[in-house]
């Protein structure tokens, strides 16, 4: 437990986990408070304190337990930051680019895609990822076949994604 840190986050890590060891499917944990618009630092260094530790013993954990391979680890935020900062010393909305780091479920490790301009001058990452191509990637990881198409009650067709796994990724387990 100690391991996890003392924090909501860490104990969501923790019990996290835990679900995993007894055959839950999905699980989230949220941290909030990246949004920093004035005092980017100081805030990133108080959620890097939380969200490290946690986060690092969860894989730990999953890896010792030998469930890693079985569980899709993704770390995610809703947008990315301006690499820029402000005339608060914060960080400004960024929807040009972020970062994600996923793991586990079989998926090669080790492997960068993608890249965005450190000065903010060239918006357009370098091999960017959609989020529809991420989504695919973590179904088809999961097992699920992220082509299928379901039908709702009122017979609308529903596609589970529309977006094509990241081959790179499975590469090294084929």
């Amino acid at each position: 437990m100690e391991a996890y840190g003392d924090s909501r986050f860490g104990r969501g890590c923790l019990v996290a986990r835990r679900l995993v060891e007894t055959g839950v499917r999905a699980i989230e944990v949220s941290l909030g408070g990246f949004d920093t618009h004035a005092n980017n630092h100081a805030g990133h260094e108080t959620n890097a304190k939380i969200l490290d530790p946690a986060f690092a013993t969860l894989i730990k954990d999953l890896k010792e337990k030998d469930l890693l391979d079985s569980t899709v680890i993704l770390c995610i935020g809703e947008f990315g930051r301006t690499p820029t900062i402000n005339a608060l010393d914060g960080r400004d909305h960024w929807p040009t680019g972020f970062s994600c780091l996923l793991g586990g479920g079989g998926l090669a490790s080790g492997v960068v895609i993608g890249e965005t301009d450190p000065t903010g001058e060239k918006h357009k990452p370098t091999d960017p990822v959609e989020v529809n191509n991420l989504v695919a990637t973590i179904l088809k990881a999961v097992g699920v076949d992220y082509e299928k198409e379901l039908i709702s009650p009122i017979g609308r067709p529903l596609q589970l994604s529309d977006g094509t796994a990241i081959d790179k990724l499975f590469a090294a387990n084929s």
